[in-house]
Formats: structure tokens, sequence, C-alpha cells
């Protein structure tokens, strides 16, 4: 990615919490991870820690491990973890850990399988596996971006592996999900002009009102116009590990 196009990220990065924002759908995701961290205790391990920002969010007594993948902590995140390791291959003994975070890491790995087999291993019987991952969204992080998940596929991978599942909800609704393919699309389409088209920068005003239309009018349509739950943007997961 270019300067400008860093620096288009940057300015744009005080109205992630608006509608004018190409993420706003998707703005709440680190406030959403943290709603069952009230169920965890003891040693957490957190898979794909990026910045830590959990650590602190985690109940009194809990102790905290961050774990991530060298080359994404390096060269996309620039972060450092506790540890560094592979979820396929965690470097973590039996049964050690009460409970283990994986929030939208899962469609990076290049074996989701061999990912949640390690995680169970490393789980005490009785310890909380809490998991986000996406079903509908573009493809980010590239080149570590290689699966999206079903309900069904997750609770079948899950089941195999001794989980039981506590909870499993759909995030985002029909037309919050097609609102945010919109407002990233047209976002997409602002990076290419700052990089390559300089001469197109006018355009940028008007895509910024299509951001803010597309927004405002999938956040009203999911509202009156709910529907079912055929198209969500990924799944939040509760699972317990019962052998």
């Amino acid at each position: 990615m270019s300067m400008d196009a860093r620096a288009l990220r940057k300015y744009l990065a005080p109205l992630r919490r608006t509608p004018l924002h190409p993420q706003w759908f998707v703005s709440d995701d680190k406030e959403q991870r943290c709603k069952h961290l009230h169920l965890l205790s003891g040693l957490v391990l957190d898979i794909g820690c990026t910045d830590k920002a959990l650590a602190s969010r985690l109940p009194a007594g809990c102790h905290y491990i961050g774990l991530d993948y060298y080359a994404t902590a390096q060269a996309i995140y620039r972060t450092r973890p506790d540890v560094y390791g592979d979820a396929g291959q965690l470097p973590l003994a039996d049964s050690c850990a009460d409970g283990v975070l994986l929030f939208e890491v899962l469609e990076h790995v290049p074996d989701p399988e061999a990912t949640i087999a390690e995680i169970a291993r490393v789980l005490r019987p009785g310890g909380r596996f809490l998991l986000s991952a996406p079903f509908l969204y573009p493809i980010h992080d590239a080149p570590y971006d290689f699966h999206r998940f079903t309900r069904y596929a997750l609770l079948g991978s899950l089941r195999r592996h001794g989980f039981s599942v506590e909870t499993i909800n759909p995030r985002l609704r029909s037309f919050e999900v097609a609102g945010l393919f919109v407002s990233l699309a047209l976002g997409d389409a602002a990076n290419v002009i700052v990089q390559r088209h300089r001469w197109a920068m006018p355009a940028l005003i008007p895509i910024v009102i299509m951001v803010l239309l597309s927004n405002v009018s999938a956040w009203v349509l999911a509202r009156l116009l709910p529907g079912s739950d055929f198209m969500p943007g990924g799944y939040e997961v509760v699972a317990v590990r019962t052998a």
C-alpha cells in the first residue's frame, strides 16, 4: 500500500464509528468479542492476539498469554505477542489452558481442523473456547486468507474434536452485510483512485456520500425487514471442552 493510501486510512480512522466509514458495520467488533470474556478464568490463551488488547478486558485473576504467527505479527500488524507460534502446532502442553480465544483467525490458518484439534489438546476438560469466524467478508490480510465458514461447518468441526457448543450466533443481518459490501467496494475504489488515478480525486466526495447512504439505508432496512439468518457476516461461538 502506498503512503497516500495509508494517509487516507489514517484520515478516515476517526470516522470509523460513524456511517461515513466503509467499515462502520464492523466498527464494534472488539466490543463484541468482549461479550463472553466474563465466562473465563485461570490461564487464557489468545491465538492471533495482534496488539493483546483483550488482556485488559479479562476478569480479575486470569493469566493471559498472547500468541501470534511471526509472519503476520511482523509484516501486517507490527506487534509483539508473548509467544510466537503456529495455531496448527501450539507450543503448549496438553490440558494446560482454562480458556482459549480465537477471534477472526480461523480463516487465516491453512488447516482449520488441525487448529481446532490443537485447541482441544491444550484446553482442559470444562475449559471454554470463544471463537468468531467470517462467513461473508472480503479478502483481507492477504496472502494469509484461506477460508469462510458456515454454521454447519463450525458445529461439525467442534463436535468432532470433543466440544459442546453452548451458543452459536450470527453476526450482522442480511441488509447490514449487503450495506457493508457496497461500502467496502466504494472504499476500495477510493484506495485505487488515491494510489493510481490522482486525476479522479474529486470523485472521493461523492464516494463518501454514497458510503453514508449505503450504511444508513442498510441499517434502516435491517430493522424494518430483519429477515432470516441466511446471509450473516459470520458467527460467534462459545464452546466447552467435554472430552
